[in-house]
């Protein structure tokens, strides 16, 4: 499954962050995000930075939107031409 899939609808900030995570082969697949929820909530946890972070520099480029008041991200259906 792509990314642009698994970001298709609108996905809370620790949601979308924990499935970057699965897709980039940070985490197994078949890991159950409570187990892992608490590197997204605490604040200097490296690896949930990173994932959040990544977010965030791909909505910053328009491949993501970013909604601010709710913390939550989703594919942009009309990415920018990056080329």
């Amino acid at each position: 499954m792509e990314l642009r899939e698994i970001l298709a609808d609108w996905r809370d900030y620790d949601d979308a962050a924990f499935r970057l995570g699965i897709f980039l082969g940070v985490f197994p697949r078949d890991q159950k995000f409570n187990a892992v929820k608490s590197m997204f909530w605490m604040d200097g946890y490296p690896l949930g930075d990173m994932l959040v972070d990544f977010l965030d520099r791909m909505a910053q480029t328009g491949v993501l939107l970013k909604d601010e008041e709710d913390e939550r991200y989703k594919w942009n259906p009309e990415p920018p031409d990056l080329s």
